[in-house]
């Protein structure tokens, strides 16, 4: 028997385990790379922790017949090899300590695992995380591949049929170096989870991953690519068809059909729109215009990449959402880019769901963004977004409870968003469910305490349920957390106005004025202050400009329990026939019973196009 095989079970110290059957050392489930004869010596010390491991004795078992100055410099080089792989130092040891002229002790506690029984194991995993990839470099401007890989090899599986994808966004949350994959998937609820690391060097790229088995802890697979950067998209597809096959999934033709499309194979064109998303993801103006610049880049590269243009189509309608630029300035542009991409590919779901998403907030042609959400969500029933985006159109509409149960769905595949989980307390609030709203606010807000979009919907079910000294405390809040947001300012001003605290909404109206002044301002929130301090006909007249800007946040107007005072004049059911919305559709109180199940989680993803998480300064960002 090899002295590597005396031993059956792992040894576990810290966060490292060594596997002796097949002579694999691990940090947190990853591999490291470490030869036959340092790694014999680490075995040694961990059968015999806290003892003496001689100099002779490591020399019998892993140096015989060598010569003694062989052996001597081969026995310091692996102790160097060992604590380099360690982390540790020889001038402070946590694990390995040396006996001037004697040997060596592994000074560390030392876990011995029973060796797992003779278990195949299961032949479905229906659900899997891929957790952030860590970047082992400190080379500027290359941060993009670890995010880039991980949300591209989430894309890929997420076309299978027989398996539950988690969201990047909630994934994202794991970015820590100490995460323990276990864990991780059990507050998931996944049956397996993947880690990995990317190492950029010079026009090389290596590439590690693992496959755990979430309630045994097994490692299922694991593999170390070494490529050349040019072939990041080979890598993608390599290590998603590896997947499919270690998860045990039987895959239809379809599937595979599936799993090896590519959206381009240009790799200059693919590494730019990586860029694209990475800069997508922070949320800020100036990175959004770069996220535009990088989606043009790839376009450049390759004019038929149709996911380029979503890209494109995304980060212009996000400067729009947040307020950085009019609706009229960019959303055409979005439009067109949405559009080019459904051209070149017209079953890609993305699209569709970015073209629903416009017709709905700009065109007010709610009927074709209801056929193009629903063509989204049957050709990739796994995509969080859509689901949650669908549920926002069906909430305009006042169907709270369709709305509901596909934000619900949205949860379970990403079930640590604190985007879908703001928004299920936005439209139960919408829903006149005041108490409830309250409710999934404060569960959004226990996994993000004083999350600025969790806050303010928090603040409109405590007004909405007649608590009005608490609402204002958490709108001024919200106001100097998001940098004086005009959502914040609109909802403090109303609120003070229907409370006969007209000074303080004139306050917040005059703030609104000077924010508009200085940049586009949406009509709606100068609205929202006029009709609460009962200037109907003032209120009235933002709302015709808000219709005229094409404004996003029009959507609500039926639904939107603070425009109660107005429904009866003639000029808003005209103004709610010309956006398409039917009057019959507002609810006029608390609608009854509760949902069938409660909400799970809360986590992180973009702010919504046209609900509260928008309230985030920057936005939560990746």
């Amino acid at each position: 028997m090899s002295f590597l095989g005396s031993v059956s079970g792992c040894l576990r110290f810290g966060i490292f385990e060594l596997d002796p059957r097949c002579g694999e050392l691990r940090r947190r489930g990853l591999k490291l790379e470490l030869q036959a004869q340092p790694l014999g010596l680490l075995l040694a010390l961990l059968e015999r922790p806290g003892e003496l491991v001689t100099r002779e004795e490591l020399r019998e078992r892993l140096w015989a017949g060598d010569t003694f100055v062989a052996f001597d410099h081969g026995i310091n080089t692996a102790v160097k090899k060992v604590r380099r792989a360690l982390g540790d130092s020889a001038a402070s040891p946590r694990f390995v300590e040396t006996l001037p002229r004697r040997g060596y002790r592994f000074i560390a506690p030392v876990e011995a695992l029973a060796p797992p029984r003779a278990v195949p194991p299961p032949r479905v995993a229906d659900s899997i995380a891929v957790l952030p990839f860590r970047e082992v470099s400190s080379a500027p401007d290359v941060e993009y591949l670890s995010g880039g890989l991980t949300e591209s090899l989430i894309e890929h599986l997420s076309r299978l049929a027989g398996v539950r994808v988690i969201a990047h966004s909630s994934v994202s949350r794991f970015r820590s170096e100490a995460v323990d994959p276990r864990a991780a998937g059990r507050e998931l609820g996944v049956r397996a989870v993947l880690t990995g690391s990317v190492e950029p060097r010079g026009e090389t790229l290596i590439v590690s991953c693992e496959l755990v088995d979430v309630e045994r802890g097994w490692r299922l697979w694991g593999q170390r690519l070494r490529r050349p950067l040019a072939e990041l998209l080979e890598v993608e597809d390599e290590i998603a068809s590896q997947l499919s096959e270690q998860l045990r999934l039987e895959l239809r033709a379809a599937d595979r059909d599936r799993l090896a499309r590519r959206h381009t194979r240009n790799p200059d064109a693919h590494r730019s729109y990586l860029k694209g998303r990475y800069h997508v993801n922070r949320l800020s103006e100036a990175a959004l215009r770069r996220a535009i610049e990088c989606f043009q880049a790839a376009i450049e590269h390759d004019p038929r990449y149709a996911l380029a243009y979503v890209g494109l189509a995304e980060a212009y309608g996000l400067l729009s959402f947040f307020n950085l630029l009019p609706p009229r300035a960019v959303i055409p542009q979005a439009k067109q880019a949405a559009e080019r991409a459904l051209g070149l590919d017209p079953e890609l779901p993305e699209a569709h769901a970015a073209l629903a998403t416009l017709h709905k907030v700009y065109d007010w042609d709610w009927e074709r963004a209801g056929a193009r959400f629903r063509r989204a969500l049957e050709l990739k029933p796994n995509c969080a977004t859509a689901r949650r985006l669908y549920a926002s159109y069906l909430g305009g509409l006042g169907r709270f409870d369709d709305a509901l149960a596909e934000m619900e769905v949205a949860q379970s595949l990403d079930p640590l968003s604190l985007v879908i989980s703001t928004e299920l307390g936005w439209l139960l609030y919408l829903g006149r469910r005041y108490e409830e709203a309250a409710e999934q606010a404060r569960k959004t807000l226990e996994m993000e305490p004083r999350f600025p979009p969790a806050l303010y919907v928090l603040g409109l079910a405590e007004e909405g349920a007649g608590r009005s000294a608490h609402a204002v405390a958490l709108f001024e809040d919200v106001v100097q957390r998001s940098g004086e947001n005009p959502a914040a300012l609109a909802a403090l001003g109303h609120l003070n106005a229907t409370a006969g605290r007209h000074d303080a909404a004139a306050v917040a109206l005059e703030r609104l004025r000077d924010l508009a002044s200085r940049g586009y301002v949406s009509p709606y929130w100068l609205a929202l202050v006029n009709c609460g301090l009962g200037e109907a006909v003032a209120a009235l007249e933002w709302l015709e400009k808000a219709y005229h800007a094409h404004d996003v946040w029009l959507i609500w107007l039926n639904v939107d329990p603070r425009l109660d005072a107005l429904r009866h004049a003639p000029r808003f059911h005209d103004l709610l026939q010309r956006i398409g919305l039917h009057t019959e559709a507002a609810p006029r109180r608390a609608l009854p019973g509760k949902r069938s199940r409660p909400p799970r989680g809360a986590g992180a993803r973009p702010a919504s196009p046209s609900g509260p998480a928008g309230l985030a300064e920057g936005g939560e960002g990746e």
